[in-house]
């Protein structure tokens, strides 16, 4: 009877591979904000810097300025709706499954190759994109840290300049720069659509004071490290029921032998 839960087990745990179903909800484009599924080819960091570099060209606006940090943010605002991409079964069944049962966040992309596989991502995943983008090219940059919400300062000669390309603010270069919203979060909400958005309050609080992370960090380490060992696992864990049958069934051998 042991053996056949062995085999039963195995099969449980390899079948959730078979499925390319994304088990966690997924929200769909709400039509308002800017988005152009013609951009979904760029499914990579690479695709995505010669893009900008060839607008930027075009345009002759050099590298590493504002200008051209304002096109990649155009860039990605326009190549991602909101909502947060997940792992589906067939790529990461126990990252999949612990969102939908114990905790949403752990089934949420941290890895920008993976992200950039959806045309959708949350806040946070998007930025994960730019600070990728932002690394490659050599900028400063921080994030900035909201009660319900993530977005980014980049530092252009001494000064930082905010960027929000989730819930895409109307902003000009000389309104980005912090000295004029006097780092308050409350002074930024004036930039942002209030018929989208309704709930800013929400998102970015009242008399909150900023919080900001550390320059050029690489977020998320602890989920990536969980995602990269459960993807993993959930490709192999169905081996280990046949293992251990294998080996119960070498010892029962043995002591068949030894009698």
């Amino acid at each position: 009877m042991k053996n056949y839960l062995l085999v039963l087990l195995s099969l449980v745990l390899f079948l959730p591979n078979l499925f390319h179903t994304d088990i966690n909800p997924v929200e769909s484009y709400n039509h308002i904000e800017v988005f152009d599924p013609s951009l979904s080819y760029l499914n990579s960091i690479h695709k995505i810097e010669n893009y900008v570099d060839s607008i930027a060209e075009s345009r002759s606006i050099q590298q590493g300025t504002l200008q051209y940090v304002e096109i990649a943010a155009n860039v990605l605002r326009a190549r991602f709706y909101h909502g947060f991409s997940h792992f589906s079964l067939d790529e990461n069944w126990i990252a999949a499954a612990s969102g939908k049962y114990i905790w949403y966040d752990l089934s949420c992309k941290v890895q920008p190759g993976s992200i950039l596989e959806h045309p959708y991502a949350a806040c946070s995943q998007q930025e994960i994109v730019f600070m990728t983008f932002l690394r490659d090219k050599h900028l400063i940059y921080r994030s900035v840290l909201f009660p319900h919400h993530y977005a980014l300062e980049i530092l252009f000669h001494n000064q930082w300049y905010y960027f929000d390309t989730n819930m895409e603010p109307a902003m000009s270069g000389e309104q980005r720069l912090s000295d004029n919203w006097s780092n308050s979060a409350d002074s930024l909400k004036r930039y942002y659509n209030t018929v989208e958005f309704k709930d800013l309050d929400y998102k970015f609080g009242v008399n909150v004071p900023l919080r900001y992370g550390p320059l050029n960090e690489v977020p998320a380490p602890h989920a990536r490290l969980f995602q990269s060992v459960t993807a993993i696992l959930s490709k192999t864990a169905w081996l280990l029921p046949l293992l251990l049958l294998f080996l119960l069934d070498r010892r029962k051998k043995k002591v068949v032998i030894s009698e």
